[in-house]
């Protein structure tokens, strides 16, 4: 995609945590596998997925609103243990 001054355009995601728009390339991406949420971080793993910014205050947001759900489209309780374990 161009735009009207010649550059090239990157895929736009937006943060499941803060709602902001963001280059895809400066977000998380992570995907269901079972019932657990985990990190794609080389975005390789198969599935649909949903964009986080890198840093807790997201994640938090995101955990507080409960946001993976609808994105994901999982359909029961999501365990986030190997996701939180990226930030401690």
């Amino acid at each position: 995609m161009a735009f009207e001054d010649g550059s090239i355009g990157h895929p736009i995601r937006t943060c499941i945590g803060c709602r902001q728009l963001a280059p895809q390339q400066e977000l998380l991406r992570v995907v269901l596998h079972g019932n657990s949420v985990v990190p794609d971080q080389d975005r390789k793993l198969d599935g649909r997925g949903a964009y986080l910014h890198q840093n807790i205050e997201c994640v938090d947001r995101a955990v507080l609103r409960r946001s993976f759900t609808r994105p994901l489209r999982a359909t029961t309780s999501l365990d986030l243990e190997q996701l939180l374990a990226l930030f401690k």
